[in-house]
């Protein structure tokens, strides 16, 4: 079966990956990853029937996607912003900002670890 790989999902892939990919269907791997994703979405490629693929490419399959969905999850869960409170003045290298004792702001559930951790904040909000 023929069909035409997804410019939208193909853009979302690493830069290197996209490059190699389009060196494989014989276009040009120069340009922006929005570029070198259009040009291999224009390319007509092989799409295997569900019922063409072996037990093996099926449990690959289910594992990338299982993978794709426990990554996305945990970028999502990284993603999640907390209120913190400055508890004594410090300078928040990440923001490059310096925070006052009693300034409050929103960080991410990783940062705001950190910064309990080194006693210069705490959560209020989650």
């Amino acid at each position: 079966m023929k069909g035409y790989l997804d410019a939208k999902e193909l853009e979302s892939y690493k830069k290197e990956d996209l490059q190699e990919l389009a060196k494989q269907l014989g276009v040009d791997a120069e340009g922006t990853k929005k570029e070198i994703a259009t040009r291999c979405a224009a390319v007509e490629v092989d799409i295997p029937d569900e019922s063409e693929l072996t037990e093996e490419d099926k449990r690959a399959a289910e594992e990338a996607a299982a993978e794709a969905a426990a990554k996305a999850e945990e970028e999502e869960a990284a993603t999640e912003l907390v209120k913190v409170k400055a508890q004594r003045r410090f300078l928040d290298k990440e923001l490059n900002q310096i925070k006052d004792t009693g300034d409050e702001y929103a960080v991410s559930r990783e940062r705001a670890a950190v910064l309990e951790e080194a006693g210069v904040a705490a959560v209020i909000e989650e």
